[in-house]
Protein backbone atom coordinates (compact mmCIF):
# COMPACT_ATOMS: atom_id res chain seq x y z
CA UNK A 1 0.00 0.00 0.00
CA UNK A 2 1.23 3.17 -0.83
CA UNK A 3 0.20 6.31 1.29
CA UNK A 4 -0.53 9.45 0.12
CA UNK A 5 -1.66 12.57 0.82
CA UNK A 6 -2.42 16.03 -0.20
CA UNK A 7 0.39 18.16 -2.17
CA UNK A 8 1.15 21.44 0.14
CA UNK A 9 0.99 24.77 -1.68
CA UNK A 10 3.16 26.55 0.80
CA UNK A 11 6.21 27.76 -0.55
CA UNK A 12 9.97 26.23 0.45
CA UNK A 13 11.26 28.89 3.21
CA UNK A 14 13.83 30.41 1.37
CA UNK A 15 11.44 31.93 -1.32
CA UNK A 16 9.18 32.49 1.04
CA UNK A 17 11.26 34.64 3.35
CA UNK A 18 13.43 37.93 1.82
CA UNK A 19 15.62 38.52 4.38
CA UNK A 20 16.89 38.47 8.08
CA UNK A 21 18.02 41.46 9.94
CA UNK A 22 20.42 41.05 12.63
CA UNK A 23 20.04 43.81 15.51
CA UNK A 24 23.41 44.96 16.73
CA UNK A 25 23.04 48.66 17.31
CA UNK A 26 21.83 48.82 20.89
CA UNK A 27 23.57 50.69 23.46
CA UNK A 28 24.21 47.38 25.31
CA UNK A 29 24.30 48.94 28.66
CA UNK A 30 24.17 45.90 30.36
CA UNK A 31 27.44 44.64 29.08
CA UNK A 32 29.31 47.32 30.40
CA UNK A 33 32.61 47.30 30.55
CA UNK A 34 32.37 44.76 27.65
CA UNK A 35 30.07 46.83 25.19
CA UNK A 36 32.33 50.04 25.45
CA UNK A 37 34.36 49.19 22.47
CA UNK A 38 32.47 46.13 20.41
CA UNK A 39 28.71 45.56 20.05
CA UNK A 40 27.99 41.98 22.46
CA UNK A 41 26.94 40.03 19.37
CA UNK A 42 30.39 39.83 18.84
CA UNK A 43 31.01 38.26 22.24
CA UNK A 44 32.41 34.38 21.55
CA UNK A 45 30.15 31.42 21.52
CA UNK A 46 32.23 28.04 20.89
CA UNK A 47 34.09 28.57 17.57
CA UNK A 48 32.68 31.76 16.15
CA UNK A 49 30.43 34.78 18.07
CA UNK A 50 27.06 35.11 19.15
CA UNK A 51 25.94 36.80 15.63
CA UNK A 52 27.70 33.99 13.54
CA UNK A 53 26.03 31.74 15.55
CA UNK A 54 23.09 32.89 14.50
CA UNK A 55 23.37 33.93 11.24
CA UNK A 56 24.63 29.84 10.54
CA UNK A 57 21.15 29.04 11.69
CA UNK A 58 19.23 31.30 9.53
CA UNK A 59 21.23 30.20 6.85
CA UNK A 60 19.32 27.06 6.29
CA UNK A 61 16.51 28.67 4.56
CA UNK A 62 19.04 30.48 2.50
CA UNK A 63 17.28 33.91 2.45
CA UNK A 64 17.70 36.42 -0.48
CA UNK A 65 19.36 38.90 1.76
CA UNK A 66 21.13 39.04 5.51
CA UNK A 67 21.47 42.57 7.11
CA UNK A 68 22.89 43.79 10.19
CA UNK A 69 21.88 47.33 11.84
CA UNK A 70 25.35 48.99 14.00
CA UNK A 71 26.49 51.63 15.16
CA UNK A 72 29.61 50.64 17.62
CA UNK A 73 32.67 49.28 15.11
CA UNK A 74 30.48 48.61 11.91
CA UNK A 75 33.34 47.61 10.36
CA UNK A 76 34.31 44.69 12.48
CA UNK A 77 30.50 43.61 12.52
CA UNK A 78 30.33 43.99 8.65
CA UNK A 79 33.50 41.78 8.57
CA UNK A 80 32.00 39.44 10.56
CA UNK A 81 29.20 39.16 9.28
CA UNK A 82 30.45 38.63 5.41
CA UNK A 83 32.55 36.00 7.14
CA UNK A 84 29.66 33.82 7.52
CA UNK A 85 27.41 35.29 4.58
CA UNK A 86 29.87 37.15 1.74
CA UNK A 87 25.92 38.81 0.52
CA UNK A 88 25.53 40.66 4.14
CA UNK A 89 24.90 44.32 3.90
CA UNK A 90 25.13 47.12 6.88
CA UNK A 91 22.86 49.38 7.81
CA UNK A 92 24.82 51.92 10.06
CA UNK A 93 22.92 54.14 12.69
CA UNK A 94 24.85 57.19 14.19
CA UNK A 95 23.37 56.63 17.19
CA UNK A 96 20.72 53.30 17.61
CA UNK A 97 17.71 54.07 16.75
CA UNK A 98 15.60 51.58 18.08
CA UNK A 99 14.16 48.67 16.41
CA UNK A 100 10.96 50.60 15.23
CA UNK A 101 13.23 53.43 13.62
CA UNK A 102 15.39 51.09 12.17
CA UNK A 103 12.63 49.50 10.03
CA UNK A 104 10.82 53.12 9.41
CA UNK A 105 13.82 54.66 7.75
CA UNK A 106 14.82 51.47 5.93
CA UNK A 107 11.15 50.59 5.08
CA UNK A 108 11.85 50.40 1.42
CA UNK A 109 13.68 47.48 1.50
CA UNK A 110 10.77 45.31 3.41
CA UNK A 111 8.94 43.91 0.09
CA UNK A 112 8.17 40.96 1.63
CA UNK A 113 8.81 38.78 5.26
CA UNK A 114 11.62 39.23 7.09
CA UNK A 115 13.23 37.71 9.93
CA UNK A 116 14.47 40.36 12.81
CA UNK A 117 16.53 38.70 15.44
CA UNK A 118 18.16 39.84 18.47
CA UNK A 119 22.59 38.92 18.86
CA UNK A 120 22.20 38.77 22.67
CA UNK A 121 21.67 35.22 23.10
CA UNK A 122 21.95 31.90 21.99
CA UNK A 123 19.52 29.64 21.20
CA UNK A 124 19.12 26.55 18.63
CA UNK A 125 16.00 28.31 16.74
CA UNK A 126 13.37 26.17 14.93
CA UNK A 127 13.99 28.61 11.87
CA UNK A 128 12.08 26.42 9.00
CA UNK A 129 9.57 24.88 11.23
CA UNK A 130 8.60 28.74 12.62
CA UNK A 131 8.73 29.93 9.04
CA UNK A 132 6.32 27.49 8.04
CA UNK A 133 3.77 27.83 10.66
CA UNK A 134 4.27 31.53 10.16
CA UNK A 135 3.15 30.71 6.63
CA UNK A 136 0.48 28.61 7.26
CA UNK A 137 -1.37 30.65 9.42
CA UNK A 138 -1.18 33.93 7.26
CA UNK A 139 -0.07 35.80 9.65
CA UNK A 140 1.98 39.00 9.53
CA UNK A 141 3.80 39.67 13.24
CA UNK A 142 4.67 36.19 14.57
CA UNK A 143 6.57 36.08 18.08
CA UNK A 144 9.19 33.07 18.49
CA UNK A 145 8.18 32.16 22.31
CA UNK A 146 9.42 30.12 24.83
CA UNK A 147 9.81 29.15 28.53
CA UNK A 148 11.01 31.79 31.73
CA UNK A 149 14.81 30.77 32.21
CA UNK A 150 15.37 29.79 35.83
CA UNK A 151 17.81 33.09 36.16
CA UNK A 152 17.13 36.52 36.38
CA UNK A 153 13.74 38.48 35.99
CA UNK A 154 12.39 38.79 32.96
CA UNK A 155 8.83 40.58 31.88
CA UNK A 156 6.51 39.16 29.93
CA UNK A 157 5.10 39.33 26.84
CA UNK A 158 1.42 39.12 26.69
CA UNK A 159 0.36 36.94 23.79
CA UNK A 160 -3.60 35.74 24.04
CA UNK A 161 -3.77 36.45 27.38
CA UNK A 162 -0.81 34.26 28.61
CA UNK A 163 2.29 35.73 29.70
CA UNK A 164 5.01 34.75 27.25
CA UNK A 165 9.11 34.75 27.57
CA UNK A 166 9.99 36.64 24.03
CA UNK A 167 13.03 34.86 22.69
CA UNK A 168 14.47 37.33 20.61
CA UNK A 169 13.00 36.16 17.26
CA UNK A 170 10.15 37.32 15.17
CA UNK A 171 8.90 37.48 11.68
CA UNK A 172 7.21 40.43 10.10
CA UNK A 173 5.38 41.43 6.86
CA UNK A 174 5.84 44.34 5.11
CA UNK A 175 2.68 46.07 6.92
CA UNK A 176 4.88 46.45 9.74
CA UNK A 177 7.22 48.46 8.63
CA UNK A 178 4.90 50.41 6.59
CA UNK A 179 3.17 51.41 10.04
CA UNK A 180 6.37 52.35 12.08
CA UNK A 181 7.65 54.54 8.25
CA UNK A 182 4.03 55.75 8.66
CA UNK A 183 4.07 56.88 12.32
CA UNK A 184 7.91 57.71 12.63
CA UNK A 185 8.05 54.94 15.39
CA UNK A 186 11.36 55.24 17.37
CA UNK A 187 10.57 52.79 19.88
CA UNK A 188 8.10 51.02 21.41
CA UNK A 189 8.27 47.23 19.54
CA UNK A 190 6.19 45.78 21.61
CA UNK A 191 4.31 49.01 22.83
CA UNK A 192 3.52 51.85 20.95
CA UNK A 193 3.93 49.46 17.54
CA UNK A 194 1.43 46.72 18.36
CA UNK A 195 -0.90 49.43 19.56
CA UNK A 196 -1.21 50.50 16.12
CA UNK A 197 -0.79 47.13 14.38
CA UNK A 198 -3.85 46.26 16.57
CA UNK A 199 -6.16 49.16 15.33
CA UNK A 200 -5.03 47.94 11.94
CA UNK A 201 -6.53 44.21 12.81
CA UNK A 202 -2.87 43.29 13.21
CA UNK A 203 -2.06 40.80 15.91
CA UNK A 204 0.60 38.61 17.05
CA UNK A 205 1.24 35.48 16.47
CA UNK A 206 3.47 33.18 18.82
CA UNK A 207 5.46 30.03 17.85
CA UNK A 208 6.17 28.51 21.09
CA UNK A 209 9.34 26.44 21.61
CA UNK A 210 11.17 24.48 24.75
CA UNK A 211 14.41 24.78 24.00
CA UNK A 212 17.01 26.22 26.38
CA UNK A 213 17.82 30.19 26.12
CA UNK A 214 21.03 31.72 27.03
CA UNK A 215 20.92 35.08 28.05
CA UNK A 216 24.34 36.52 27.11
CA UNK A 217 23.64 40.11 27.65
CA UNK A 218 24.80 40.74 30.97
CA UNK A 219 28.34 40.06 31.86
CA UNK A 220 27.98 37.39 34.71
CA UNK A 221 25.69 35.53 32.32
CA UNK A 222 27.55 35.44 29.60
CA UNK A 223 30.65 34.36 31.72
CA UNK A 224 28.26 31.75 33.39
CA UNK A 225 27.16 30.45 29.76
CA UNK A 226 30.09 30.53 28.40
CA UNK A 227 32.06 28.37 30.41
CA UNK A 228 29.08 26.09 31.06
CA UNK A 229 30.83 24.56 28.08
CA UNK A 230 33.87 24.07 29.40
CA UNK A 231 37.55 25.27 29.44
CA UNK A 232 38.86 26.65 26.43
CA UNK A 233 42.33 28.00 25.27
CA UNK A 234 42.67 29.41 22.09
CA UNK A 235 46.44 28.36 20.17
CA UNK A 236 47.35 31.38 19.91
CA UNK A 237 47.12 32.28 23.41
CA UNK A 238 50.72 32.49 25.57
CA UNK A 239 50.86 31.37 29.46
CA UNK A 240 53.43 31.55 31.33
CA UNK A 241 54.82 27.82 33.31
CA UNK A 242 53.96 29.27 36.86
CA UNK A 243 50.69 30.70 36.26
CA UNK A 244 47.72 28.91 37.94
CA UNK A 245 44.64 27.96 35.68
CA UNK A 246 41.61 26.87 38.28
CA UNK A 247 38.45 26.27 37.55
CA UNK A 248 36.98 26.81 34.17
CA UNK A 249 38.10 29.14 32.09
CA UNK A 250 38.17 30.75 28.52
CA UNK A 251 41.06 32.14 27.06
CA UNK A 252 41.07 33.89 23.38
CA UNK A 253 43.20 34.47 20.78
CA UNK A 254 46.40 36.57 21.01
CA UNK A 255 45.72 36.38 25.17
CA UNK A 256 49.10 36.64 27.27
CA UNK A 257 49.16 35.28 30.93
CA UNK A 258 52.11 36.07 32.59
CA UNK A 259 53.76 34.70 35.83
CA UNK A 260 52.24 33.96 39.08
CA UNK A 261 49.03 34.85 37.74
CA UNK A 262 46.22 33.34 39.14
CA UNK A 263 42.70 32.53 37.01
CA UNK A 264 39.63 31.42 38.34
CA UNK A 265 36.25 30.67 36.71
CA UNK A 266 37.01 33.66 33.93
CA UNK A 267 36.75 34.57 30.51
CA UNK A 268 39.74 36.81 28.82
CA UNK A 269 38.74 38.05 25.72
CA UNK A 270 40.83 38.64 22.55
CA UNK A 271 43.86 40.32 22.89
CA UNK A 272 44.12 40.85 26.67
CA UNK A 273 46.91 40.63 29.26
CA UNK A 274 47.40 39.24 32.61
CA UNK A 275 50.57 40.70 34.07
CA UNK A 276 52.72 39.05 36.32
CA UNK A 277 51.41 38.44 40.10
CA UNK A 278 48.03 39.15 38.86
CA UNK A 279 44.36 37.65 39.68
CA UNK A 280 41.36 37.35 37.55
CA UNK A 281 38.78 35.71 39.89
CA UNK A 282 34.93 35.18 38.48
CA UNK A 283 35.16 38.19 36.39
CA UNK A 284 35.96 38.94 32.38
CA UNK A 285 39.03 40.75 31.39
CA UNK A 286 37.80 42.88 28.02
CA UNK A 287 39.43 42.67 24.94
CA UNK A 288 42.60 44.01 24.40
CA UNK A 289 42.86 45.16 28.20
CA UNK A 290 45.39 44.42 30.76
CA UNK A 291 44.74 43.38 34.36
CA UNK A 292 47.75 44.52 36.76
Amino acid sequence: MIATGKRSTVKPSHRYIQGVLFLTAGYGTRAEPLSFCRPKALLPWKNTTLLGNLMNQFGVIDPEKMVINASRCPELVLHEGRGHNDRTKLLFEERPLGLPGTLARNCKLFEGHWIISNTDMVIDIPVEKMVEYHQRSGSKWTVLTGNFPDYGKYSGLPVKGVSRHYLGVSIVSPEIAALCAAQQLGTGFFTKLRSFATSQGIQINEFFTDVPWFDMGEVNLFRKHLLGQGSYIHPSAQIQDSAILEGFYWIGSSCIINRDVLLRDSVMLEGSQMMQGASLVDSVLPWFSKRS
